[in-house]
């Protein structure tokens, strides 16, 4: 299953993510994410250059990848894609749940999490809305957990 979770800055949608990640790893459901960086004219800040697989990568490397004990870490050169384009190539784990933080635009399901009623009205616009979640009227998320374990419980 593929959900996003989209909103405007400062949203809450980072919380939501985690707390559904969380939700979905009590479940025993594997999870991969993918995170839009929506800020204009910034690139993503890369880990320190003096680790030797970011050594490679700066050398010229298309792609370096690191292997730990428990963790292994790939960073690719690439050129903008779309969201089906990223999780076709990068997601390379065997998943119940892909969660997106952004791609607004993007068709497929997705939560939106607004503070303020005008934003939730103009967000109710994207296409394949299932849930809309306003910080205000669910602090706690109870209702909103109430959906989400109805949607995660097929997924075992």
């Amino acid at each position: 299953m593929i959900l996003q979770v989209v909103g405007y800055k400062n949203s809450g949608k980072t919380t939501l993510m985690q707390h559904i990640v969380k939700q979905a790893k009590s479940l025993g459901l594997a999870v991969a994410t993918v995170k839009h960086h929506g800020h204009q004219g910034e690139d993503i800040a890369l880990q320190e250059a003096n680790v030797d697989h970011m050594k490679h990568f700066r050398a010229g490397a298309d792609q370096s990848i690191v292997q730990g004990n428990d963790y292994q870490q790939t960073v690719t050169r690439s050129t903008k894609q779309n969201l089906s384009e990223i999780i076709n190539q990068s997601v390379t784990i065997n998943c119940q749940l892909i969660l997106v933080e952004g791609f607004k635009q993007a068709a497929y399901p997705k939560i939106i999490v607004a503070r303020e009623a005008a934003d939730m009205e103009e967000l109710s616009q994207l296409t394949e809305v299932k849930y809309q979640l306003n910080w205000d009227t669910d602090p706690e998320l109870q209702h909103f957990d109430q959906w989400l374990l109805k949607e995660l419980e097929g997924l075992k």
